[in-house]
């Protein structure tokens, strides 16, 4: 039996321990060995960072940002809000949410890699903390939302990092997680493979000279192809503690935010 800290700060709540859940199986191809993973993501991030607004606009077909503002305004983002945008990377999710919530409410970026948050702060907001999402550097109960944007394979543990989302997010706080998963549709399944994976590897590649542009796209599009279920998801969500848990899909369902809200556990 572990013990884990509950809604208010007392450990007190005994729960029987977490098996961890990762976001897809290892990709050896990328990284020998699971602890050297992040290490991998870090190195590959710092050095494409510059390129990822462009990577944007091409995945998404300029419509990034306005989707971004859609799906943090649908989940309950109003102004004057607290905000705490995880894996930031070049801020976008952090400047759709800035721009939400107004002067009366702040957002805080976080993201491990050090070129990201580089980049982030060429954007409108300056507040960026670098850390990853299953050790949040910041006390309970501080944040009205917290938004992970496009990064959730990133993390080694989903029930950790939920966890740590719970405890910085105060009673009825929000959590918005959106990501691009398989779609339904063998067709759309083909064609997204073969643009993200192949065309935009080779074409980014080549106008950069980068070649990590090409590993970046392919190292996205496995860990897309081979992320968990949006069921495993879901009820991750739920064993951590969180409520109204719920899915939104578009382009059958290419595209996928996940939605849930902090509630007090009743001891």
């Amino acid at each position: 039996m572990s013990y884990s800290t509950d809604p208010a700060g007392d450990r007190s709540v005994a729960q029987v321990p977490m098996v961890p859940v990762a976001p897809h199986p290892p990709l050896r191809r990328y990284y020998a060995e699971g602890d050297e993973r992040q290490v991998f993501l870090n190195e590959l991030f710092d050095r494409t960072a510059y390129q990822y607004r462009n990577i944007d606009k091409a995945t998404g077909f300029g419509s990034g940002l306005w989707y971004r503002r859609k799906a943090l305004r649908e989940a309950g983002l109003k102004a004057g809000m607290q905000v705490l945008d995880v894996a930031c990377g070049p801020g976008l999710v952090s400047q759709c949410a800035r721009e939400i919530v107004g002067l009366s409410g702040s957002v805080i970026g976080l993201d491990p890699s050090i070129g990201m948050l580089r980049e982030a702060q060429k954007g409108p907001c300056q507040k960026f903390v670098r850390g990853i999402g299953e050790q949040l550097p910041f006390p309970d109960r501080t944040f009205d939302f917290l938004s992970m944007g496009y990064a959730l394979r990133h993390v080694s543990d989903l029930k950790t990092a939920f966890s740590e989302y719970r405890r910085v997010l105060k009673p009825g706080g929000i959590v918005l997680l959106l990501d691009i998963c398989r779609p339904r549709s063998p067709l759309l399944l083909s064609l997204s493979r073969f643009y993200i994976k192949t065309v935009m590897g080779i074409v980014f590649a080549a106008s950069t000279g980068n070649r990590d542009m090409k590993t970046l796209m392919e190292y996205w599009w496995d860990t897309t192809e081979y992320c968990v279920p949006s069921g495993t998801i879901l009820e991750a969500l739920k064993e951590i503690g969180f409520a109204d848990c719920s899915l939104h899909e578009l382009f059958n369902g290419l595209l996928r935010d996940y939605r849930a809200v902090k509630v007090e556990k009743r001891t």
